[in-house]
């Protein structure tokens, strides 16, 4: 299980009281702002009175099957979609469901605050989810959002800033100096932020290679099916690498024969992630900046295949291939993964 390292609890510790009772609330945009926010669960549930958990979809499962015997309250789904390969088409098309989400979760916030007593609010994106009777925290690495056209990358950073502004403490998981594994999105001028350093949610443990490949899988609909659909295709064709295929999701999976050398499991508990990723190879996954942190301390080898049209994806793979044990591949170039596996296992 992975833990808080000392520089990541000498930054939170000043912000948290054992008379606190505080509400973790991560955006539901694949399983990262959840799975990140784990260690800091853990460490809050032994310095403060409660933790509370709020959030939806996918992230909310997996925080309930981590923590089952923590409170949970359900929040409104921001319902973002990569239907299409441009990051700024899909959030312009968001725009009215994450508007409209923000002002339930604000709502929400008034009614759980008035329900549970709590002192403070820890939200991970939620742009809307904070209270005028709470301390309110914001966590996130991106105070900047990348695109090619700089006007639109400006603005989009601005609003975003905009809103970190509105809470009283912004928390960066990553480090501030050279150390940084996201520069370009993490560095910050604004006085209210606070960088913990990395978050690790899986420990390296001393254990055998059982598997040669692990898939990892998560991030919004339809891009999670549609990478699932072409890297089973291409799995299933490569019986001499024994696979665990971790879809990320519980919904009922459209391949349902069975092949010896894959062993897929539709939805895993932490410990299960850690002993895969300690026990394996090869990681194949989304170059998500959770998973980034997740790995970097680890042995495994990885092919990161952001989103298309996700920049902040792109950009991480892009900065973390210098590094020999990575590899980027795009979701349309699936036909190179059998050479790519073979460079790198």
């Amino acid at each position: 299980m992975g833990s808080l390292s000392d520089e990541n609890i000498k930054a939170l510790k000043p912000y948290f009281d054992i008379k606190d009772t505080v509400i973790v609330a991560p955006l539901n945009w694949g399983l990262g702002h959840a799975a990140r926010c784990i260690p800091i669960i853990h460490w809050l549930k032994s310095i403060t009175n409660e933790v509370i958990i709020a959030s939806d979809g996918a992230a909310l499962e997996l925080l309930k099957e981590e923590f089952p015997n923590l409170r949970h309250y359900p929040l409104p789904p921001y319902k973002i979609k990569y239907k299409y390969e441009s990051i700024l088409i899909n959030i312009l098309l968001a725009i009215p469901n994450i508007l409209i989400a923000m002002y339930k979760e604000r709502e929400q916030a008034n009614t759980l605050i008035k329900n549970t007593g709590a002192t403070i609010i820890l939200s991970d994106n939620r742009l809307g989810f904070r209270n005028d009777l709470t301390k309110n925290y914001y966590m996130t690495h991106q105070l900047h959002l990348l695109h090619s056209n700089t006007l639109i990358s400006k603005v989009g950073s601005k609003i975003h800033q905009w809103c970190i502004s509105r809470f009283d403490t912004c928390f960066i998981p990553d480090f501030k100096d050279e150390l940084s594994i996201c520069p370009a999105l993490s560095k910050s001028n604004l006085p209210n932020t606070v960088y913990l350093g990395t978050l690790r949610r899986i420990d390296k443990m001393d254990t055998t290679i059982e598997n040669d490949i692990v898939v990892i899988l998560s991030g919004p609909e339809p891009q999670r099916s549609m990478l699932e659909s072409a890297l089973w295709t291409a799995l299933i064709k490569l019986p001499m690498y024994k696979t665990i295929f971790i879809r990320g999701t519980k919904v009922k999976r459209q391949h349902t024969d069975a092949y010896n050398h894959i062993d897929v499991k539709d939805f895993v508990s932490q410990n299960e992630i850690s002993k895969a990723l300690n026990q394996s190879k090869l990681l194949i996954t989304r170059s998500g900046y959770t998973t980034i942190m997740d790995i970097h301390n680890l042995a495994i080898k990885a092919i990161l295949i952001p989103t298309p049209g996700q920049t902040e994806q792109e950009y991480l793979a892009d900065f973390h291939r210098k590094n020999p044990k990575y590899q980027k591949l795009n979701q349309n170039e699936l036909n190179k993964l059998e050479k790519t596996i073979k460079s790198l296992i």
